[in-house]
């Protein structure tokens, strides 16, 4: 009997202490001292700041718009919740401008252009050939292929004139049709921001006033006279565009045109070139550019900004008051000071329109549109 007893007591004390452990855990007897409370305020002090407005870091991507883009897109913003839907709701029941009823519009536009930089003037050829492209088939309505001429090739002055220009034609038309998309984008987005704020400016989005700063800013006028925005984001019509081109760089035949695409004629007097050009800055000298659809970017931003251009801008929204299409042969008339010839060169520019039948291009439109 005392055997076993004295048995049991030693497993006992086997099991003694990871019992004692164990319930020193469970009751957190020793393990736990609680800390003295501590007024945090009386350390703290706050300051009511005035409320400010947000000021982007970088503003959307969007807004910055490249000079020559690869392609034009309009892309749609998701909705999110309940109240950018009702939000949608009542910015198109305020009233919406045909398609471009929101931003996140239904509408899907791209146009991917395709740059080319041929070496020679065969070479410029083929490739329209290989399109499908002739003037002909755009004059009978079909569309212009998205083919952007990087530069002129330089022994286009190698082909007759009849050849020559007609292939120069072919090379910028698409180059000029490009140029007035972007525009038209703006001015269908501009019409549309102005038909919202007419109905409750609330409603305009902040990225959308920033674009439209931006926009104003860029064409050189304010975001308070929507007219005169109206006025300068507009279209340059291809029949003028290419005859004045055509007449400045000798269908692109000069100098300045084949080392600097300087097609339209415009100075640079002062400033650095953008461009390595063997000319410096001065008067009466050619501006060069990177490309020619830089120099068609250009050539229609100075139609639409410049102080000299004011009665372009004015005719042009009265034909749109009047619900016609811009008509280049009227239009060049506006033009006087573009030349220090004056009169004499309207007429000129004219004559090659007619000449060329170039007043067939005013309506014509890139494929894909």
């Amino acid at each position: 009997m005392n055997l076993s007893v004295q048995a049991a007591l030693e497993r006992g004390r086997q099991f003694a202490f990871p019992a004692a452990v164990a319930v020193v855990f469970a009751s957190g007897l020793g393990l736990y001292v609680p800390l003295p409370s501590i007024d945090l305020s009386s350390h703290f002090s706050f300051v009511t700041v005035p409320e400010r407005p947000v000021k982007l870091a970088t503003p959307p991507a969007f807004l910055a718009m490249a000079v020559d883009p690869a392609s034009l897109s309009f892309v749609s913003h998701e909705i999110g919740d309940q109240e950018e839907i009702a939000r949608r709701s009542r910015r198109e029941f305020a009233g919406g401008h045909g398609r471009f009823a929101a931003p996140g519009n239904a509408l899907r536009r791209q146009v991917q252009v395709q740059p080319i930089n041929p070496r020679t003037a065969d070479e410029l050829a083929a490739l329209f050939r290989n399109a499908a492209y002739t003037l002909n088939d755009v004059r009978q309505g079909e569309a212009v292929p998205p083919l952007r001429v990087e530069r002129v090739p330089a022994d286009i002055v190698n082909k007759d004139g009849i050849e020559r220009r007609t292939l120069f034609i072919t090379a910028l038309l698409p180059v000029i049709l490009e140029a007035n998309q972007r525009v038209l984008a703006e001015r269908e987005q501009l019409i549309y921001l102005r038909t919202v704020m007419a109905a409750d400016p609330g409603l305009v989005a902040p990225y959308e006033r920033i674009w439209l700063e931006q926009l104003a800013q860029r064409y050189e006028t304010t975001t308070d006279n929507f007219d005169e925005l109206l006025r300068r984001v507009d279209i340059v019509p291809p029949s003028m565009a290419i005859a004045q081109s055509g007449i400045e760089s000798g269908w692109g035949t000069s100098f300045a045109a084949r080392m600097g695409n300087a097609l339209f004629g415009q100075i640079q007097v002062t400033g650095r070139h953008s461009v390595a050009v063997p000319w410096q800055p001065g008067p009466a000298m050619p501006q060069p550019f990177s490309s020619v659809g830089e120099a068609a970017m250009a050539y229609v931003m100075n139609l639409n900004t410049h102080l000299a251009y004011a009665t372009f801008r004015q005719e042009r929204a009265a034909m749109r008051a009047r619900d016609e299409w811009p008509d280049g042969y009227r239009l060049i008339g506006t033009l006087l000071r573009y030349s220090e010839l004056g009169q004499e060169y309207v007429r000129f520019v004219r004559q090659v329109m007619r000449e060329n039948e170039l007043a067939d291009f005013d309506r014509a439109r890139l494929a894909g549109m």
